[in-house]
């Protein structure tokens, strides 16, 4: 059974011909950066992620439980990455799994729609760029997630 507000993740990694998201932190703030998109426009989502200031801003755990639960049913594929042997430190990355499209359709095409126009946008804007510089933007823009920051 498929929560409204994983629509958000599931449209983002749908976003700009299904590009991967490189890690968790990254994926986290793209989605927070959806959610306040349609906050600050007074547009209801069909579902959202609470949100607390953590160690790199905004953190949702719901999202990593929800994000658990798409890949163990195929409907979105985590890839591990070791990015420093030496300390054992992963990086998790993300896109469409087999079953991503199908469950995207049973969503009413104008939810998708809406969603996926910023999804689009925020994807282009800061999929490609350094993760310090997509952290200090969501420091900038919204300092109250900042404040329990170990940056």
């Amino acid at each position: 059974m498929m929560i409204d507000r994983q629509l958000i993740p599931l449209t983002l990694l749908h976003a700009s011909n299904e590009q991967e998201i490189e890690g968790r932190t990254r994926l986290q703030k793209m989605v927070f950066l959806i959610q306040q998109e349609f906050e600050e426009r007074g547009e209801d989502l069909p579902g959202t992620y609470q949100y607390e200031p953590y160690d790199y801003g905004p953190f949702a755990k719901t999202l990593y439980d929800d994000i658990e639960y798409l890949e163990e049913r195929d409907i979105i594929d985590e890839s591990k990455e070791t990015i420093a042997e030496e300390d054992g430190k992963v990086k998790y990355n993300y896109e469409l799994g087999p079953r991503g499209e199908e469950i995207l359709q049973e969503w009413p095409e104008e939810q998708v729609e809406i969603v996926l126009e910023v999804a689009e946008r925020i994807k282009s804007d800061f999929n490609d760029i350094p993760l310090l510089t997509l952290l200090d933007h969501v420091y900038s823009e919204y300092p109250k997630y900042a404040e329990n920051s170990v940056l």
